[in-house]
């Protein structure tokens, strides 16, 4: 298969949930499709039930999708990728009908479901002449979804709570995924670090989870009400006018996105 020049942006929070990491999938891809000038993929793998990202870009999640294809139920990726009805430069690719507890008696393999995974971040890309796949993963660390999409994944974004527990978590994924990832099969991933929901007063979180970001970043987003409230109500923050704070939050995210790009620039070649 002619694999197309594309980077696979994964966001993953282990079996955290809560951390906001479907929230900034969304609107990251957003953001990247404006600050790149690209289509971009994102593959929603909200099978917990959660769906946040397909439904803030304004897709019914139910409808075929990652994991029917995954598990062989539709075999044509026309079939689960839908253009966004919020930004017509991102495209959607939903759960699908299936739920996670759908997978406690599937056969399928790691490997099957890598394959798998691999014709369906590269189909997709094609068909919507995007160069970037964003994957949000649940909140989960099953090895038939996540451990195929962190082995195709170019950037690990981990979402973690601004808490001081962050770097306990960190720690876990760090050395049962991550480190096993790039010793044993050799993978060089960056991984950034991403704490979502900072308050004042817990200063020291940043600098314990830095341990945690290899050949990448960690950004600090600050608590905001406003993307709270936009969030529950299922619009996308970064295409409203950045005010109170909403503007504190957007100028962090901004560098996020800004330093993402730059990171997908390089893996593409362009400079």
């Amino acid at each position: 298969m002619l694999v197309p020049r594309l980077a696979t942006i994964t966001y993953f929070s282990g079996r955290k949930g809560g951390t906001g990491k479907s929230t900034l999938a969304a609107n990251q891809a957003i953001a990247l499709s404006m600050a790149l000038k690209t289509n971009v993929v994102l593959m929603d793998f909200g099978i917990d039930s959660t769906q946040t990202s397909s439904r803030l870009l304004g897709i019914n999640p139910e409808r075929p999708g990652a994991l029917d294809f995954m598990l062989g139920l539709t075999r044509d990726v026309n079939q689960v990728v839908v253009r966004s009805n919020v930004v017509p430069s991102v495209f959607v690719v939903p759960p699908g009908s299936l739920k996670s507890w759908d997978l406690w008696g599937s056969s399928i393999s790691v490997n099957q479901a890598f394959n798998a995974l691999r014709n369906l971040v590269i189909t997709a890309s094609r068909l919507t002449n995007a160069q970037v796949v964003v994957i949000d993963l649940p909140a989960s660390i099953d090895d038939v979804v996540v451990v195929p999409a962190l082995i195709n994944t170019n950037i690990i974004n981990l979402v973690m709570d601004y808490a001081n527990y962050a770097d306990i978590v960190l720690a876990e994924l760090d050395n049962s995924i991550v480190r096993p990832m790039m010793d044993k099969l050799k993978l060089n991933p960056i991984v950034n670090v991403v704490l979502n929901k900072w308050l004042p007063g817990l200063d020291a979180v940043e600098a314990k989870a830095r341990a945690f970001a290899h050949n990448g970043e960690v950004f600090v987003l600050p608590t905001s009400p406003i993307v709270q409230y936009l969030t529950s109500t299922l619009k996308p923050f970064v295409l409203f006018e950045p005010k109170g704070s909403l503007e504190r939050y957007m100028k962090e995210f901004n560098r996020a996105t800004n330093e993402i790009a730059k990171q997908v620039k390089a893996l593409l070649g362009f400079q």
